[in-house]
């Protein structure tokens, strides 16, 4: 009978530890509770036999039952708990979420430049007031923009030889240069080129029409 004792107890222990494996585990204290409970109570009637042998009776079995199943119980729960905290221990932490991707600063907004042209004198190629107040502005958005690269196209208008306009527009371009370079632009970014009379804007039969050919043009690359 010892030996049916024995294996009692250790089936108590073998569904403790198989409920501890199966149940959820939010249930597994109460799977290996009942395992126990059942067995416990199983092992009770039979101590409770073998001390009283014939002479025992239903309350005596019934009380053998009851204790064996406290007991179940709480060896059952018991073990299935410890063994479910190992468990939890052993589990790895969840890895935090990445970090969100870093925005792309947005691209710097490029400047639109437009500069204005300046006219001259007649057989002139120094600045005028009129043109300085003009060239200011143009040189603080160069200043502001200093990889642009700048074309200044001299221009005359048809009065006197195609050679000597030549030479006068290439000199209104390269003052023009020289007055830009002055107020802080680089000269590297700047090409004067002369057109003389060949590429009018007006008529050339008015004094008007050839004031507003005598000029220099601003034109970006």
């Amino acid at each position: 009978m010892k030996l049916n004792r024995l294996a009692a107890l250790g089936l108590v222990l073998a569904l403790a530890v198989s409920g501890c494996a199966s149940g959820g585990s939010g249930f597994r204290p109460l799977y290996c509770g009942l395992g126990g409970a059942v067995l416990g109570a199983g092992l009770g009637v039979v101590t409770q036999g073998e001390i009283h042998g014939y002479d025992a009776t239903s309350s005596t079995l019934g009380a053998g039952a009851a204790i064996g199943a406290v007991a179940g119980w709480l060896v059952g729960s018991g073990i299935c708990l410890l063994l479910y905290t190992e468990e939890e221990k052993k589990v790895e932490p969840k890895p935090e979420p990445p970090p969100p991707p870093k925005a792309e600063p947005a691209p710097p907004v490029k400047e639109k430049i437009v500069l204005r042209g300046v006219n001259f004198d007649f057989d002139k190629a120094t600045i005028r007031p009129d043109a300085k107040v003009i060239l200011d502005e143009a040189a603080a958005i160069l200043k502001r923009n200093p990889d642009a690269k700048v074309s200044v196209d001299g221009h005359t208008d048809n009065i006197g030889t195609a050679a000597y306009n030549q030479k006068l527009s290439e000199r209104r371009a390269a003052s023009v240069v020289d007055y830009l370079s002055k107020q802080g632009v680089d000269k590297a970014s700047l090409t004067p080129r002369g057109f003389g009379l060949n590429n009018p804007v007006a008529p050339n039969t008015t004094a008007e029409g050839r004031a507003k050919n005598r000029r220099v043009e601003l034109l970006t690359n």
